[in-house]
């Protein structure tokens, strides 16, 4: 670059604010503040030379935004994460080359299609563990390494019919070269009938790249791990994690019988004696006493709860006291819920489409937007997955899934699309 210049390299990162009703939304809505601050200090800390990071007014491109651009390049980048931002200042302003996935064409006004990434993996191996539930073992089909996963992972498995269902990983998260699933066949499910009546060894599978949505809290004082069933999938790659570590922790798993404890020899050879046995024969009143267990948690203390639907509500019930954002859990099947929602009709605004729809009483805001032309990806469609999660810039939503922490519904700023619904009288506004 020309040593003319005052600033070799001058950024301006727009956080124009609109009010919070406005249907365009805004950069600063989207969190372009923090991400600027992160940008200068990150800037210092490289001891990155003759560069100004400001903040601009609205660059008129709130569609794409949070929005950049770079001078004397002129070059103009969406972003939308801390990682975005060390990516542009490496590759970019020190390394002196264009980072192309965030970059923004001249002239473009609306977001570019998003594109899904699908895995296609080969079933190594199917092994039956009882006479429900199977054990699948996938590989890269040409022996190379998997993307990586945190415990409490999992992937979304697509079938030949188009469902799209997700399923836990139970390996060791250091491991690359493998995901082991255990899958439960349900008679009402699609996805696990197709899984253990059509799927063998050396057939190929599309399957996403894990997401996390039930992790390890890395700074907690101890951990209490409740499995039932195939629920202990997730829980054993945790097993595998927290055993490198040196926090406390302890596992109950209970099963109808030993016979039936899916990946028993596993949770063995993990957990050693950190696991308490439950064989409850098919009885509740005789598997876990929840009310003993969950008592008194300690300080810092953190619960993961995975399996049936029933040991989860009862769980969560005996676990009401501990404190906020400290139990965690899985759902493979949305929870009775006693509570009847009255559906209304309300307005959504798409704040990067330049539309503003209705919400019939009969449709939800993912049908609505699909029927709109938007390519939005979903899995359980009952609020449970956290696939359809989408940002809400404005507007008060009637949260109805059960995956959202509370602190998520009281903070208004993101919704499950599938289930959730306006409150009355509002529009919402949607990052779509």
């Amino acid at each position: 670059m020309s040593t003319d210049l005052h600033y070799e390299t001058h950024v301006f990162v727009c956080v124009n604010e609109r009010a919070p009703d406005h249907p365009r939304s805004c950069c600063s809505a989207r969190g372009s503040a923090d991400l600027r601050d992160y940008m200068k200090d990150r800037a210092k800390e490289l001891k990155i030379p003759n560069i100004r990071v400001n903040s601009a007014g609205c660059l008129e491109r709130c569609e794409l935004g949070p929005t950049m651009v770079i001078y004397p390049d002129g070059v103009w980048y969406h972003f939308q994460s801390r990682n975005d931002i060390d990516e542009i200042l490496a590759r970019h302003i020190i390394g002196g080359e264009r980072v192309e996935r965030l970059m923004l064409e001249p002239g473009q006004i609306f977001p570019k299609p998003k594109v899904h990434e699908v895995l296609t993996l080969t079933v190594n191996s199917v092994t039956p563990l009882t006479d429900l539930i199977s054990r699948f073992e996938l590989v890269d089909p040409d022996g190379g390494e998997l993307p990586s996963f945190d415990a409490g992972a999992h992937v979304d498995v697509f079938t030949k019919t188009g469902l799209r269902r997700s399923y836990s990983l139970a390996n060791d998260p250091a491991e690359r070269d493998r995901y082991v699933l255990g899958v439960l066949r349900e008679d009402n499910g699609g996805g696990s009938r197709w899984m253990h009546g059509d799927v063998s060894a050396g057939m190929e599978l599309s399957v996403s790249p894990p997401r996390n949505n039930f992790p390890l809290v890395g700074n907690a004082a101890k951990h209490t791990l409740i499995a039932g069933g195939v629920g202990i999938a997730p829980l054993l790659a945790m097993g595998h994690a927290l055993r490198r570590g040196d926090t406390e922790y302890t596992l109950h798993y209970c099963a109808k019988s030993a016979e039936e404890a899916v990946f028993k020899e596993d949770v063995t050879d993990v957990f050693g004696d950190r696991v308490v046995w439950y064989f409850d024969g098919g009885d509740p009143a005789k598997g876990i006493d929840l009310e003993a267990v969950l008592k008194s948690p300690a300080k810092n203390e953190h619960l993961y709860i995975c399996g049936p639907a029933g040991l989860l509500k009862a769980a969560r019930e005996n676990a009401s006291h501990w404190p906020a954002g400290s139990v965690h859990f899985e759902l493979f099947a949305p929870s009775a819920n006693t509570q009847e929602w009255q559906n209304e009709a309300f307005k959504i605004s798409l704040s990067r489409h330049k539309k503003i729809l209705t919400v019939p009483v009969d449709k939800s805001i993912l049908e609505v937007v699909r029927e709109a032309g938007l390519d939005v990806e979903s899995s359980c469609e009952n609020g449970i997955c956290n696939t359809c999660r989408t940002g809400l810039l404005g507007g008060t939503a009637e949260h109805r899934d059960e995956v959202l922490s509370d602190q998520e519904k009281a903070d208004q700023s993101v919704i499950m699309i599938c289930t959730s619904r306006a409150k009355k009288g509002e529009t919402l506004i949607l990052d779509l």
